[in-house]
């Protein structure tokens, strides 16, 4: 009997517990961060930072190409009256400047998704501050990102628009 008594008591104390979690009410909401970002300020200084940014690289490409040019023309209006010495001296210098400008290249395109990472960064953490900010003044239990993993949700308000508003956009 004293078992049963327990077993019912444990049972009752359970479906309170599930009663109670299931009456919380979830506010869902959700934001476009394209949206926000168009009308931040800050990405068209990170725009501009990164055009110059690419500019730099581009000219140091454009000099790399312009010696690699250089070398090539040279060797090949002289390759006739060159000893096989010369001849295999300036293949190997040519092929020097080839792979470096190859190895150029390549990490400048690194290096571009770093700056750029590096630089959007200071946006995104102004703009998880915001929805925080947002999130805990409206009461909304979850917000998510409009074109983001979320395929379908009932009753969630678009938060974009106090988003806005919380970053003093236009």
């Amino acid at each position: 009997m004293k078992k049963t008594v327990q077993l019912l008591f444990l049972a009752a104390v359970c479906l309170f517990a599930t009663g109670a979690f299931a009456q919380k009410n979830i506010k869902l909401g959700h934001f476009n961060s394209n949206e926000l970002m168009k009308r931040m300020p800050e990405t068209d200084t990170v725009q501009n930072k990164m055009k110059d940014y690419i500019a730099e690289l581009q000219t140091e490409m454009e000099s790399m190409q312009k010696e690699y040019n250089r070398l090539t023309q040279e060797y090949e209006s002289k390759k006739d009256q060159l000893t096989d010495l010369l001849k295999a001296n300036k293949e190997t210098e040519i092929r020097g400047v080839l792979e470096r400008l190859q190895a150029f290249e390549q990490q400048a395109q690194t290096s571009i998704n770093e700056k750029q990472m590096e630089l959007m960064n200071v946006i995104v953490e102004k703009i998880k501050a915001a929805v925080a900010e947002v999130a805990k003044e409206n009461k909304y239990t979850y917000i998510f990102e409009s074109n983001g993993i979320l395929w379908y949700s009932e009753d969630s308000d678009d938060i974009t628009p106090l988003l806005v508003k919380k970053l003093g956009l236009k």
